[in-house]
């Protein structure tokens, strides 16, 4: 299995429109849209809108065998809901899905160990940017999180209940951009606790990510949740 993200601006006052278009997704056409993915390839397609001060983000994660692959599969199909998909996100976004280069998928470069949690685990995906010329810093600093502070960073993932923490690295027109996708007991609520906790390695990680990415999370904490607007698995054999 591989995984990728994109991130997406929604155009000003578009988001409750792409809010009715996820939900005619699931809802109305969700057999094509079915298909349409099981014809990509793809396996799990989730999405968040995360409100910031740059506007609304449209935030999507994908699994399947080549997710980068199925995007440009996508952005090349004649099949009529992948038309009409591509037509509707142009409309709220301002992006030509059918156009090669509006693709940016992200750069898996971080994957922590996965850990056993208990109970259902809920997904969540934030965006964030990177500092000018930081890029290589930011990696340098998450291979740190797996060598030298592996035991630390082992015990922030218990203490807060996440199973698995991952990172992506875009490149888009307004510079790199991360994002950070955790499966967990409940992130949201795990990441508002991080954000005021005094533990001396969490505090040392708000510390690096304000330095990197200019993110303060307690400011941040008091920000509305990234909403999960789409969540999707291939749960069955679907019939072509």
């Amino acid at each position: 299995m591989a995984v990728t993200t994109t991130v997406f601006k929604l155009l000003p006052g578009k988001t409750r429109e792409y809010l009715d278009l996820a939900c005619d997704i699931m809802e109305g056409r969700r057999g094509e849209y079915e298909l349409s993915r099981h014809r990509l390839g793809l396996t799990v397609e989730r999405s968040w809108i995360e409100p910031t001060n740059a506007g609304d983000f449209l935030i999507t994660y994908y699994e399947g065998d080549d997710p980068v692959r199925s995007l440009r599969g996508m952005a090349g199909s004649a099949e009529p809901f992948d038309v009409w998909f591509r037509e509707r996100f142009r409309d709220l976004t301002g992006v030509d899905l059918g156009k090669p280069d509006s693709l940016a998928p992200g750069e898996l470069i971080f994957e922590s160990p996965k850990l056993a949690v208990e109970g259902v685990l809920k997904p969540l995906a934030t965006v964030f940017p990177v500092k000018p010329g930081m890029k290589n810093d930011w990696r340098e600093w998450l291979d740190e999180l797996l060598v030298s502070r592996a035991e630390e960073y082992r015990a922030y993932m218990w203490r807060y209940g996440f199973a698995v923490e991952k990172a992506f690295l875009l490149h888009t027109s307004e510079g790199p951009l991360a994002v950070l996708y955790f499966e967990g007991s409940d992130p949201a609520l795990s990441i508002a606790r991080f954000a005021r906790s005094h533990n001396p390695f969490d505090a040392w990680m708000r510390e690096e990510m304000l330095y990197l990415n200019g993110i303060d999370f307690i400011r941040r904490s008091t920000a509305p949740a990234p909403d999960l607007v789409l969540d999707w698995a291939e749960t069955r054999k679907i019939a072509a």
